[in-house]
């Protein structure tokens, strides 16, 4: 570029000393080309012979031929002038062309990650700052990995031995290159320190920075110095300044000191704090929705509250102005007017533009293969025609969510005139089903294995039919019959959740099981249970559209083999029982998410009433009460606690002839994984909480109690995978 511009220049004063303003060409030569030809040249170049030109055309030319990106050096010539015009020849040098591609010297990264990352391939033409670009990009990669002495240099060799992919004179261009690489050694970050922090310690600090990290013994994996890591952790460093108040905080500098040996740096950063702000006085101007007392109530912050600027941008811009968007004004705006007062006050203003109000004109739903589109539509709380409510729409993305069905879905707001959106409704489908099979062990029926179909979404209408079957066996059973399975159940149901688009749910389930006796874990008795449930519910208006209620009518026959004695504790003495029940379930959901929720709650009452006047051998009343509730603390990390209660009481029997008994199965009992009936109580033997028989068997109980605190964070999104750490504490009595 440099020769270009001393060309331009000379031909520049050549003109001013006597070349015309119009210029005829009498001829166009051309020189210097090696494998370009002479015609692509003057075709690009735009100089024709008898073509008459501005003296303009010139560098225009020029920069034509440089964009082609064959040349190094570009020059244009004029050999003689007469009256008819100007000779000219345009001095080309092309380009090398590259042939074999080598690093030398690299060990800590392999040549394949460079060929990743190096956008370089035989044949390509070598432009003059290929070269140097290709080995910013070879030191960037080592300095992502701690290498910031890293030495590269390129070279140009002329190939030993003729290449067969390039023939004629193409063969005097190509140029084999090779990077040198001198890697020497790795930097560590040594020491952080902070220069003019007084409120805040050097150790608070770094605690502030996510990524880079002051060399310690035990951290020998985090300490690799990377530039860039850095100036994001003092953002975080000033971020965590004006959350506290500080709002003219700023970083002076940052210095990186190297070791005498070049193996170690430290980092020194100089912060100016300033005051630490509270607010003082808030006046508002330009609302005619709502008045002042409403919109400060809404903003949340008082006279004598700590500045934040995580909390003053939320409550603004989130509550404040989610009050208009709640009514339709999404092209509202607010904007604050900070001032100072004195040392450590600020005044806010609030100068709030309302302009007019939106409506929904159309509602799309994008991506849905499998999902029918009324299944989603009918769990939208917005309508085409209703004006535009932001909270509706976020309570519409979670309807969506709640469903299972989608790993993501999108809401999006698109304007297509002055008062009217389009929503666009994203989805990204789950999988289908699940064909499954599976085999564990557990205290009480040792290997067990099974298989069964799981469709949530049965023909894409949001219907849900499972199919299961499973099967286990132990040796260590009283029973004689040992060619028998301990465990054995299969099970169909079906469930929809909105019939016909209403609020209505119906379904229905057939089931088997048989469970063997056991010598320490279970019932000493055998135990056999068919029957079958039908069930409805319906979503409520009242208290809110997050309760629904369900109620189950279920006939159910239990058969049992063992001792007298066995049958009397466990069965009421009677080798078969027919069951009927009614139950209700009162629940309300209010999660974020259904398989890692951040925040909601959780909360269902169960109540069941079998026998007494439905008749039948089982006779009691049961009730369940049963609390989540979802807490986001920081970064990721979730906190949930959960609370169980559960009662059951005999009833008098009404069929006559007959004695009134709680089966064993329907009391409570606790401890371990709580398959396949009880309740979990992580690190306790399986059904080992609660009320014990004398050979240490399982009674079950009247009463249990249960509270559980578990902290969460997420490892991947799709599929849902987190870790979490847990207490939890529970008891049965009889």
């Amino acid at each position: 570029m440099k020769k270009l511009f001393i060309f331009i220049l000379s031909l520049a004063l050549g003109i001013a000393q006597g070349i015309p303003a119009d210029i005829t060409l009498v001829s166009v030569n051309v020189e210097g080309n090696a494998v370009t030809s002479e015609n692509t040249i003057l075709f690009t170049a735009g100089l024709r012979e008898g073509q008459t030109i501005s003296q303009a055309e010139f560098p225009r030319a020029i920069k034509r031929l440089w964009q082609l990106g064959l040349f190094q050096d570009i020059q244009l010539r004029y050999d003689n002038e007469t009256d008819e015009g100007l000779s000219l020849t345009i001095l080309v040098k092309e380009n090398f062309i590259l042939g074999d591609l080598s690093y030398d010297g690299n060990k800590k990264i392999k040549d394949r990650k460079f060929e990743d990352e190096v956008s370089l391939s035989k044949g390509q033409r070598l432009r003059p700052n290929t070269l140097h670009e290709t080995a910013k990009k070879i030191k960037e990669l080592y300095e992502e990995k701690g290498y910031l002495n890293a030495e590269i240099n390129p070279v140009l060799e002329i190939p030993v031995e003729e290449s067969t992919l390039f023939d004629g004179r193409a063969k005097d261009l190509v140029r084999n290159v090779v990077f040198n690489i001198q890697e020497n050694d790795k930097i560590k970050t040594g020491k952080i320190i902070f220069e003019g922090n007084e409120s805040y310690s050097d150790l608070r600090l770094r605690w502030t920075m996510k990524e880079t990290k002051q060399q310690r013994w035990y951290m020998f994996w985090r300490s690799t110095f990377d530039d860039k890591k850095f100036d994001e952790d003092l953002n975080l460093v000033s971020t965590y300044y004006r959350n506290k108040g500080y709002r003219d905080f700023r970083i002076v500098s940052d210095t990186i000191q190297f070791s005498e040996n070049k193996k170690m740096l430290n980092l020194v950063v100089t912060v100016d704090e300033g005051p630490q702000y509270k607010y003082r006085h808030f006046s508002w101007e330009g609302m005619t929705l709502f008045d002042e007392e409403m919109l400060q109530r809404s903003l949340g912050l008082e006279s004598g509250d700590q500045y934040s600027d995580e909390d003053f941008n939320l409550a603004v811009f989130d509550r404040v102005q989610g009050l208009y968007m709640d009514r339709g004004y999404i092209y509202s705006r607010i904007e604050p007017e900070i001032t100072p007062v004195g040392e450590d006050s600020l005044d806010i203003h609030f100068i709030l533009t309302e302009n007019h109000k939106v409506y929904i004109n159309h509602i799309a739903i994008k991506g849905n293969t499998r999902t029918r589109e009324n299944v989603i539509r009918r769990q939208l709380r917005v309508f085409p025609g209703d004006v535009f409510n932001r909270g509706r729409l976020m309570r519409s993305h979670r309807e969506v969510m709640m469903l299972n069905f989608f790993a993501n879905v999108v809401p999006d707001v698109v304007p297509v005139a002055e008062d009217k959106v389009d929503l666009e409704i994203t989805v990204e489908e789950k999988p289908a089903g699940q064909a499954n099979a599976n085999m564990g062990y557990t205290q009480s029926y040792g290997m067990t294995g099974g298989g069964g179909l799981a469709l949530p979404n049965f023909r894409g209408k949001g219907q849900s039919l499972n199919l299961s079957f499973n099967v286990g066996t132990n040796y260590n059973v009283y029973s004689l019959n040992t060619d028998r399975p301990k465990y054995q159940s299969a099970s169909i149901s079906f469930t929809d959740p909105m019939v016909n688009d209403t609020k209505n749910l119906i379904g229905g389930s057939l089931f088997y099981t048989f469970r063997g006796r056991s010598s320490m874990y279970s019932a000493p008795i055998d135990y056999t249970m068919a029957g079958s449930s039908v069930t409805w519910g319906r979503i409520f208006k009242w208290p809110d559209d997050f309760f629904r209620g369900t109620w189950s009518f279920q006939i159910v026959r239990k058969m049992y083999e063992g001792s007298q004695a066995d049958l009397d504790r466990y069965a009421g003495g009677q080798k078969t029982s027919d069951g009927i029940n009614v139950s209700q379930t009162i629940r309300r959901d209010s999660r974020d998410h259904p398989e890692f929720s951040t925040m909601g709650s959780l909360f269902s009452l169960k109540s069941t009433l079998s026998g007494w006047i439905l008749r039948g051998d089982e006779n009691f009343h049961k009730h369940i009460l049963n609390l989540e509730w979802y807490t986001p603390t920081f970064w990721k990390f979730v906190l949930m606690n959960s609370m169980k209660i559960g009662v059951v009481k005999e009833l008098p029997a009404v069929k006559e002839g007959t004695l009134s008994f709680i089966p064993w199965n329907d009391r409570f009992i606790m401890g371990g994984n709580g398959i396949p009936y009880g309740n979990p109580l992580r690190g306790y033997d399986d059904n080992r909480v609660g009320p014990l028989t004398s050979s240490l068997s399982p009674i079950g109980g009247n009463t249990m109690v249960k509270f559980g605190t578990e902290f969460r964070v997420p490892f991947a999104e799709n599929p849902v995978v987190y870790g979490l750490i847990f207490a939890e504490m529970g008891n049965v009595w009889s």
